[in-house]
This record gives C-alpha cells, sequence and structure tokens, in this order.
C-alpha cells in the first residue's frame, strides 16, 4: 500500500516535467539504471541518483514535490530537514504510514470486540 502512493507521488510529482519528459525520464531510468518503475519504492537510493544524472540540480526540486505530495497522501505535512536525504525522508514517511496502520488496525480491531461483548448474551 506505501509503495503504491510513494509511486502515485512520483507520477504526479514528475508530470510538472509534462508528460513526454516524464516517460522519456522512466525510460532513462530503465535504460541506464536498469531501474523500472515498479522498482522504484525498494531502490530508492537508485532512484535519486538516477534523477541527479538526469535532471542536474533540478532533481532536488522535484525529490522536495514527490516529498510533498507523498506527506500529503499520507495526511502529513513534510517538513524539510538539512541533513537528512531524499531516502531518509521517505522511510520517515514510510514509517508513519506503519505507524498510522497500525493503529488504524488496532482501532478496527477493538471496536469489532466491543460489538461482539455486546452481542453475547449473559449466562
Amino acid at each position: 500500500m506505501f509503495n503504491q502512493l510513494l509511486l502515485e507521488a512520483i507520477d504526479d510529482s514528475l508530470s510538472v516535467l509534462g508528460e513526454e519528459p516524464k516517460e522519456a525520464l522512466y525510460q532513462y531510468l530503465v535504460t541506464m539504471h536498469s531501474l523500472n518503475r515498479e522498482d522504484i519504492p525498494d531502490k530508492l537510493g537508485e532512484f535519486s541518483g538516477g534523477l541527479k544524472k538526469a535532471l542536474g540540480g533540478a532533481s532536488s526540486v522535484i525529490q522536495r514535490i514527490i516529498l510533498r505530495k507523498l506527506f500529503q497522501k499520507l495526511g502529513s505535512n513534510f517538513r524539510e530537514s538539512p541533513e537528512l536525504e531524499f531516502v531518509d525522508h521517505v522511510r520517515d514517511a514510510k514509517r508513519r504510514f506503519d505507524i498510522t496502520t497500525q493503529r488504524q488496525s488496532l482501532q478496527e480491531h477493538m471496536a469489532d470486540y466491543g460489538r461482539s461483548k455486546k452481542t453475547q448474551v449473559p449466562r
């Protein structure tokens, strides 16, 4: 689920370049870095490096857009931290996603437990 949100954030962000440049960038990543779109969540370092080689200094702007969109999809605000790299920020987003997912799962479990207790007939 998180990987899908990340790929959506990347797609949305690369769209600022235009559709053809976005597709050309994905093709560059496949050709020059053997990095398919679906593999990006597991190879963030390679993705970040490929962006830097392809876009130069503009890659940092694109990465910030990706991070803003990703955190927005998670219902959170992105706060840039100069000592953290792109990959570190994505890991932080994944950690937040995991915590939120666990909380929601626990709340659903507790709600189900409460409903089942109410429907039990006292002996």
